[in-house]
């Protein structure tokens, strides 16, 4: 973990309360999909824990949804801001516990920007995935457009599919309507997204590794406040996790 400062180059909506934001600055090399930063905003106290997206050695990509009053700061930013950081904070997603079964990487509302930095891993390793995206309505939509590029950057294809509760967009349906049987008994699930979701995937045969969300103050593990018991004892989300196996969530929470 390292504090780094970074430049704000580009501030965007993209969804409905839904932002992208791109930094400059010194991110290094040994990131891997799912770990994420945690961002000072200038008058508060707390800092806020965002997911990393895509990442360079000199830039990073976020998405954040305005939920409060430090992501609604963090919306008002333009291009020349400078943001603290603590980078790279958490475990990421391995790739390495896949073995021969075919991954399945699935993203709920803000859980999707993992999700992006997860294919782009896996594409460069020559491994095409099936893309799962979910929403409530067409109005929170994002994403899709990124994958595209990905998959014409590394010339190969992805299986993408995206969901929407309502109808409005896509597959009419949860997350796990989009899937099929095949990817629900075999597949390997990467995810990352609200709870419910996690445990409908949860409640499939198919085995993965699962994004936690969760209240963080430090985000490297020194306050325990995002401690979560598991089947392995307790665990702290930022420092443990996010990123968990799925056999070791215990579902009956939160």
């Amino acid at each position: 973990m390292r504090k780094e400062c970074f430049v704000v180059e580009k501030n965007e909506k993209v969804a409905e309360d839904t932002y992208k934001m791109i930094l400059r600055g010194n991110v290094g090399e040994n990131l891997r999909a799912g770990q994420f930063v945690n961002i000072a905003i200038n008058g508060l106290y707390l800092r806020r824990p965002v997911s990393i997206a895509i990442w360079r050695s000199d830039s990073l990509v976020l998405y954040y949804k305005t939920v409060g009053k430090g992501t609604a700061l963090m919306a008002d930013m333009v291009c020349g801001d400078e943001m603290e950081l603590l980078i790279p904070l958490g475990n990421g997603f391995s790739r390495e516990l896949l073995g021969g079964n075919k991954p399945v990487l699935v993203g709920g509302g803000v859980g999707v920007p993992p999700m992006i930095g997860l294919a782009e891993e896996f594409l460069k390793d020559g491994i095409s995935p099936v893309v799962v995206l979910g929403f409530n309505s067409k109005t929170q939509v994002f994403g899709e457009k990124e994958f595209e590029e990905l998959a014409s950057v590394y010339g190969r294809n992805i299986d993408l599919r995206v969901a929407t509760m309502d109808g409005s967009y896509g597959i009419k349906g949860t997350v796990v309507d989009a899937l099929n049987r095949a990817e629900k008994e075999a597949g390997y699930l990467f995810a990352c997204g609200p709870w419910p979701m996690l445990k409908a995937l949860g409640a499939l045969p198919a085995k993965g590794q699962f994004s936690l969300e969760a209240r963080m103050a430090c985000g490297f593990g020194a306050c325990m406040g995002c401690t979560c018991e598991t089947q392995n004892g307790s665990k702290r989300i930022c420092k443990d996790g996010p990123v968990l196996l799925k056999e070791e969530i215990k579902w009956q929470i939160p």
